[in-house]
């Protein structure tokens, strides 16, 4: 007889805990697992320093995994951080991107989830100059933290040396442990800091790579307090390599002095650079990045640095804000926000001219199908086929739509007005081959030799698809054509056209929405790249399964890749091109 399994966590699941924090352990426990209305949503581990608060909740995060009772979201230290960048960092962890605090309540709102946060060391938040609002601790608990606790579904457990630091919402279970001092702590660098004859500690560093982590994390703190906050905050080797949230919380300061263009700089990159998994030269390509089209000397001060990691920014244009695009014979074509076509030079993005789309017809997406014709899209999910420029629509040789790719679409429209069929989310041509994707998960594959003769229709998901891209891969002789689809469910999937089937598993599961996709023959293989809403780009060579991750510091709702590796992205904050570097995908 099988033993019964048990209905919640038990606490032999968790590692062994010693010391006052034990005492305490089966409190937290249960508050962490129960959901009922009666208890507190927040938890207060209180106690002074060297009392065991942060081990009793790292205890908590470390077995949380163990049932699904206890999952915690996300887990971000306050200490040192200011309201806007620990709405960053907990934003990421839950998969939204790196949000403000308003954004940030916007998404949790409407989560569906119940969402678990622990947040150690909340007495030691703040940052920036000691007389504004943003270096007190109070400051992030009444802009960020007392907020999000006013959500229903959200629960905290938080470290704060005193309960009266944040007293609500509601009666907070309070987990007290012994105020006494320790006998023996260890010296805190942050507090104490590299001594001050250090040259290091100074704003004279040359080398901040090679410089101790203490420095890099401390330096502009001291430099602010001392008055020379602005030099720090113009030595570029100091943006790509120091803190981002003393940056953030320096530049919040209008009294100190820094190039305007500073701010619109930081207001990009700060979100990705407070990120702990970057590299210093990704930091580097990231500042280079939000720089290109907003401080020139910055940009190219960063350029050599930046142009040594797997991808470099080429251009910017901010003012391309895009809804749609795709490169075809050499020529970058991109919709606007209010349906417009224009023609640009994928080199640089430069405009080359405007394209004629029909009257009434507002396109949101469109495929190149071939002799600069397109396949477009409009937000209604309705199919418009596009000439090439010069050519009126149904002229023969001067249109040359083949018949039966012109009936499909007709076809396709009427099914969508008479609700058989679902609207269209998403196009992809490559070959002779289309892809249309539709809000009800599925998509079709249409050849443009074999016209409804070749037509498949294919269940991808059962959500919406969002994105959709094909490649017939060189070299194939049997009508192959790879399709790759993302949908709301988070998932992309790769199927196969001679057999209708997917792969067994999703090339990628995350807990966030797949934007746009694009799949190219390049130098380094089949390379797929996948953007998301959290503003992660990940770049897969699929003969290997191996991924390469890039952060966007723009939303990107449209992706184009050649096969050199000029990657064009496009969302409604412009669109801008990354340089890959193949070789070291």
């Amino acid at each position: 007889m099988t033993a019964p399994q048990a209905l919640g966590p038990v606490i032999g699941d968790w590692p062994v805990l010693d010391g006052a924090a034990a005492g305490l352990a089966p409190a937290l426990l249960d508050w962490a697992s129960r959901d009922d209305p009666a208890c507190p949503r927040l938890c207060l581990v209180t106690g002074g320093r060297g009392t065991g608060k942060s081990r009793l909740l790292a205890w908590l995060l470390a077995g949380s995994d163990s049932h699904p009772a206890t999952t915690v979201h996300a887990t971000v230290p306050a200490r040192g951080q200011i309201a806007l960048t620990l709405a960053w960092e907990i934003g990421r962890q839950l998969g939204y991107g790196p949000t403000g605090p308003g954004e940030l309540l916007e998404r949790v709102e409407a989560d569906p989830r119940p969402l678990r946060v622990i947040i150690p060391d909340l007495h030691l938040a703040g940052r920036g100059p000691a007389d504004l609002p943003a270096a007190d601790p109070r400051t992030v608990v009444a802009e960020l933290l007392a907020p999000l606790l006013s959500l229903p579904g959200v629960r905290a457990a938080v470290e704060v040396e005193r309960a009266e630091l944040f007293p609500g919402p509601g009666r907070p279970l309070v987990l007290a442990l012994p105020q006494g001092a320790p006998a023996f702590t260890r010296p805190d660098p942050w507090e104490t800091g590299p001594d001050r004859t250090d040259p290091r500690a100074t704003a004279g560093v040359r080398d901040w790579e090679q410089a101790p982590a203490a420095v890099r994390e401390t330096a502009l703190d001291r430099a602010v307090r001392q008055g020379t906050g602005s030099v720090l905050l113009t030595d570029p080797g100091y943006l790509a390599h120091g803190s981002a949230a003393a940056i953030t919380a320096a530049l919040a300061d209008s009294r100190i002095a820094v190039p305007r263009s500073l701010r619109t700089v930081w207001a990009s990159a700060g979100p990705v650079l407070s990120s702990a998994e970057l590299s210093y030269s990704e930091r580097a390509a990231v500042l280079h990045a939000a720089a290109v089209a907003v401080d020139p000397p910055l940009a190219e001060y960063l350029r050599p640095r930046a142009e040594q990691h797997s991808w470099t920014a080429r251009w910017t244009r901010a003012e391309l804000r895009t809804a749609g695009l795709t490169l075809d014979q050499g020529s970058l074509l991109v919709v606007d926000l209010i349906g417009r076509l224009h023609e640009h030079d994928p080199a640089d993005g430069r405009p080359v001219a405007r394209r004629p789309v029909g009257p009434g017809f507002r396109p949101v997406h469109i495929a190149a199908v071939g002799a600069r014709r397109l396949l477009a899209v409009d937000a209604m999910g309705r199919l418009q086929l596009v000439p090439a420029p010069g050519a009126a629509p149904g002229t023969g040789a001067a249109d040359p739509f083949p018949d039966h790719l012109r009936d499909l679409v007709l076809r396709h429209n009427a099914a969508v007005l008479a609700g058989g069929t679902a609207p269209v989310t998403a196009v992809a041509a490559d070959r002779g081959n289309v892809a249309v994707a539709d809000a009800g998960g599925g998509f079709q594959l249409w050849s443009a030799e074999q016209g409804t003769a070749g037509a498949r229709s294919h269940r991808a998901h059962r959500v919406p698809v969002t994105a959709i891209s094909c490649l017939v891969p060189p070299g194939s002789q049997d009508g192959l054509c790879l399709v790759v689809t993302g949908a709301g469910d988070g998932t992309v999937r790769l199927w196969d056209s001679r057999t209708g089937r997917s792969m067994p598993e999703p090339v990628e599961r995350r807990n966030a929405l797949p934007t746009a996709l694009a799949l190219a023959d390049t130098g380094a293989g089949l390379v797929l790249a996948v953007a998301w809403s959290d503003r992660r780009l990940h770049l897969w060579r699929l003969s290997e399964g191996r991924v390469t991750f890039v952060p966007l510091v723009r939303d990107v709702d449209a992706l184009a890749l050649t096969g050199d590796g000029l990657l064009v992205c496009g969302g409604t904050d412009g669109a801008f091109a990354l340089a890959l570097d193949l070789d070291t995908l």
